[in-house]
């Protein structure tokens, strides 16, 4: 079976292994080979791969979907490791990193728009 994930930072994962434990909401549920088709969402959980060396990858706001022994899954943060542990510290740290971005941005929006406002009013363009 092949594995495809792809995230909306564009991070994108794939390889071939025998089968597949996916944690959700809802429990645990293994995929093999030949399974029926299949569409998961998860919300917040995990996926372990299992082949000669497990890799689990830790997910949020994904969907599963299995068709003709071909795994794809799209989702909106996800990180992968050899371990679960390494997987969630990795999927900790990138969601802490990007929360200190969008503050940052925040933070540069909020001033922006003052520095607008002052020229606004300095040049005398209108009223605010």
């Amino acid at each position: 079976m092949i594995y495809n994930v792809l995230t909306q930072q564009g991070n994108a994962f794939t390889d071939e292994i025998d089968y597949v434990v996916v944690r959700n909401e809802d429990g645990e549920l293994a995929i093999l080979n030949n399974h029926t088709p299949i569409i998961l969402q998860i919300r917040e959980g995990y996926v372990k791969f299992v082949s000669k060396e497990d890799k689990y990858l830790v997910i949020e706001q994904g969907v599963l979907e299995f068709k003709d022994n071909e795994l794809n899954i799209l989702a909106l943060e996800a990180q992968i490791g050899d371990t679960l542990e390494t997987a969630k510290s990795t999927f900790d740290r990138a969601k802490r990193e990007k929360l200190e971005i969008t503050k940052k941005e925040n933070i540069d929006y909020s001033k922006q728009e003052r520095e607008l406002r002052e020229n606004i009013i300095k040049g005398k363009a209108g009223h605010l």
